[in-house]
Order: C-alpha cells, then sequence, then structure tokens
C-alpha cells in the first residue's frame, strides 16, 4: 500500500471501497492506515479472515505516532474486532451483521483481512464459495450507498486452487480503487506505489525493516479491542 492510500484514509472519504493485494505487507500497511483514521477520532471496524490483525503493532504506532494526542488504550478503544475461521462465517458477518453493527457504533469505516482466504478451502463447494462471495460483494455495494468506506485487504501470494483463482480478480474488479503492491501496471485501477516506497511509508511511521513480521511492544500489554460476530 502506498502513501497514497494512508492519505486518503486519513481525508475519510466516505463511501469508497479500496482494495489493496500483494504480499503480507498489506495488513501491516492496511494497520496504518487504520491507525491515521483513529487518531482521527473516527471508529474503525475490522473483519480479521487471516488473523493478521496485530495488536501490538497498532499500540505501537499509537505510542509512537500520536504525539501526547491520545494513548494506545484510547486508540484502541475504538477499533472493533470481529475473526472468522471458515467461509461461512466470514460471509455471515460481512453479509448480515456488518452493515448494521457499523450503522450502530457510527463507524464509517471498514477494514477486511484476507476477505477470501476461507473461501480457498476446498473442503466448500465451489457452489457456496460462489453464492457466498456474491452475497459479500453486494453487502459491500450496501455499504458504499451508506457512505462507510471499506479497505479489502489481500494476498496475492500462495496457493490457490485452479477453480477459485478467479476470485481475487472478481473481488477486486467490484472496488472503486485497487492498489497492486506487488506489480505495477498489470490491469490495476490506479496504480499503486512500489513495494520500497510503501516500506518507506512504514519507516515514516516509526517502525524498521526488522519488524516486518513482529512489532515490538516495550511498554504495559494494551487493551483487547472490543469484538462482535
Amino acid at each position: 500500500m502506498s502513501l497514497s492510500i494512508v492519505e486518503q484514509f486519513r481525508a475519510a472519504p466516505p463511501g469508497t471501497l479500496y482494495g489493496v493485494h500483494g504480499d503480507s505487507s498489506v495488513f501491516r500497511l492496511a494497520l496504518i492506515a487504520a491507525g491515521y483514521t483513529l487518531l482521527q477520532g473516527v471508529p474503525v471496524t475490522l473483519v480479521d479472515g487471516s488473523n493478521r490483525f496485530d495488536l501490538y503493532g497498532l499500540a505501537e504506532f499509537a505510542r509512537r505516532t500520536a504525539g501526547g494526542r491520545c494513548t494506545p488504550d484510547e486508540l484502541l478503544r475504538n477499533i472493533f474486532i470481529s475473526r472468522a475461521f471458515t467461509c461461512y462465517q466470514m460471509e455471515a458477518v460481512i453479509a448480515e451483521r456488518l452493515r448494521g453493527f457499523v450503522r450502530d457504533r457510527k463507524s464509517p469505516v471498514v477494514l477486511i483481512f484476507g476477505l477470501l482466504d476461507t473461501f480457498y478451502d476446498e473442503q466448500a463447494p465451489l457452489r457456496d464459495v460462489r453464492l457466498g462471495v456474491q452475497r459479500m460483494m453486494q453487502a459491500l455495494q450496501g455499504l458504499k450507498r451508506d457512505g462507510v468506506s471499506v479497505l479489502v485487504a489481500s494476498t496475492d501470494v500462495g496457493p490457490v486452487p485452479p477453480a477459485r483463482r478467479g476470485l481475487l480478480p472478481g473481488v477486486m474488479g467490484g472496488m472503486d480503487k485497487v492498489f497492486d503492491m506487488g506489480k505495477q501496471g498489470r490491469g490495476q485501477k490506479e496504480e499503486g506505489k512500489s513495494l520500497p516506497a510503501a516500506q518507506s511509508a512504514v519507516k515514516a511511521a516509526g517502525h524498521s525493516d526488522k519488524d516486518k513480521t513482529q512489532l515490538s511492544w516495550t511498554g504495559p500489554p494494551p487493551p483487547l479491542p472490543s469484538s462482535f460476530l
């Protein structure tokens, strides 16, 4: 993800669907976008289908970036997390519960990590998978009409069953803006900056290349965000 998408989330444009895909760095960079949104006092809802939410990383972001405006506790109090471990759970959260939840909590920004990860499980019939993805995309369009901005962060590396390889391009095709972090200039609607540029964004937020997989945290344990499902 580039500095551009972080800046767009800082500005909190309403009702835009963003897609960002590439290697696993998309999740940490999406959290930086969420961090800047939270610093504005805007509640953020995160649906995690890939177990990539980094509580300590976000707390560290607050400690280094907030500049005294808020504590990690205050920042984390404004983010709501739901985790899905099967494609049926992910579909239920996105298609049935998410829209009402963000309306009730007045959360105009939604992050979705690994929207399709559980749909690659071949134990789920392909017909169910296709119907599930279709229902989720309809739900995302409903959020858009409600003025909720959504960022879908997905990896496009790793094994994907041949019959399901078209799912991610299909999802990204339904987004308003797409950032391809790994391969520029190959069909994206809006060109993302190169991965080195994205890594510069991470450094600007106070993180180092050595912390790619696990950010350090030297303070007391941060509080767990509120959960819903």
